[in-house]
């Protein structure tokens, strides 16, 4: 009865989640625009937290598209990262 109830708890938070994602995204793209390149990384950093796909699903049984999508943010973020040690080294 406690496993069904779980699992009506996460698909109850899987749209929040979605949204959540979504804003923290957003908001990392409004700072690269800005061009405040630590603010973005964090941003987009923390928007990994909210995976936006069913994270009850493991990792090797997701499809493509979803992995391609996580690895491309993912190299943004360390991608920021880079820039940001650049020019920390640069000064």
């Amino acid at each position: 009865m406690t496993v069904s109830k779980e699992n009506s708890t996460s698909k109850g938070a899987f749209p929040f989640l979605r949204i959540l994602y979504g804003a923290f995204v957003a908001l990392g793209i409004y700072y690269l625009i800005r061009k405040d390149i630590s603010e973005a990384m964090s941003t987009l950093g923390i928007g990994l937290i909210f995976d936006p796909f069913d994270q009850q699903v493991k990792w090797n049984d997701r499809p493509a598209y979803q992995k391609i999508w996580l690895i491309v943010h993912l190299s943004v973020v360390l991608g920021l990262v880079g820039i940001l040690i650049i020019n920390w080294l640069s000064k």
